[in-house]
């Protein structure tokens, strides 16, 4: 609207100094003209202006109705995070308690319900335990086995010890647990470790509890 403003001051301009050479009469005439024109102009650009102010007032009208998501639903991020937690905090190998020649890894653990229910672990966590490309079969440890499905009140914590058969001494063993009621099946804990790590892991409990431990088995973990 300005340069339209502009322009109309010029052509006005130049309608006067073309009317210069007509008489003195002529250039008052001339004069008067364009201060009319020019008066005419100011008006039109103060009445542009008010109209301009206008619109910025409904523009931000409609901008705070916007802001204040009048009438209209907006999404919000939600949590989605698993209301459980489940971590190892150690892994050691042993001997089945049933079978002497079948060593076990032992996977330690501690899992948390934060939901506002009571729940158990084995219907919580699908823990897998691997080496290679095979599950490893669990090991059934009846005093060990009762935690599993022990129920957890909300806000609670408890120690989880698995029990899984080794297929051998050399592959590592991948460990995963992951909350199977979670709609992205979310991954709690994952780890690999190797044969070499479980059987530090071993000899450092070995170590601490010394008193309380069988030596009968250590020969055979060592040379796993």
């Amino acid at each position: 609207m300005k340069k339209k403003i502009l322009a109309t001051l010029l052509l006005v301009a130049l309608s006067a100094s073309t009317l210069v050479g007509c008489g003195l009469g002529d250039i008052e005439e001339a004069k008067e003209l364009v201060s009319a024109v020019k008066d005419e102009a100011e008006k039109k650009n103060a009445e542009s202006e008010d109209e301009n102010k206008d619109s910025e007032k409904e523009d931000k009208k409609d901008d705070k109705k916007d802001d204040d998501n009048s009438g209209v639903i907006v999404a919000k991020s939600v949590d989605t995070s698993s209301k459980f937690a489940y971590n190892v905090t150690n892994a050691v190998i042993g001997t089945d308690p049933y079978d002497d020649s079948t060593f076990i890894v032992y996977v330690i653990g501690t899992f948390e319900n934060n939901s506002d229910e009571a729940m158990d672990f084995s219907s919580i966590v699908d823990l897998t335990v691997k080496q290679g490309a095979f599950d490893l079969d669990r090991s059934y440890t009846r005093s060990l086995s009762k935690l599993n499905y022990a129920e957890i009140q909300p806000g609670e914590s408890i120690p989880i010890i698995m029990g899984y058969k080794l297929l051998s001494g050399k592959e590592n063993v991948d460990i995963q647990a992951v909350d199977s009621r979670h709609y992205a099946k979310q991954v709690l804990f994952e780890h690999s470790y190797t044969i070499e790590e479980l059987v530090n892991n071993t000899n450092e409990v070995i170590d601490e509890y010394d008193d309380y431990i069988s030596d009968d088995n250590n020969d055979e973990i060592g040379s796993l």
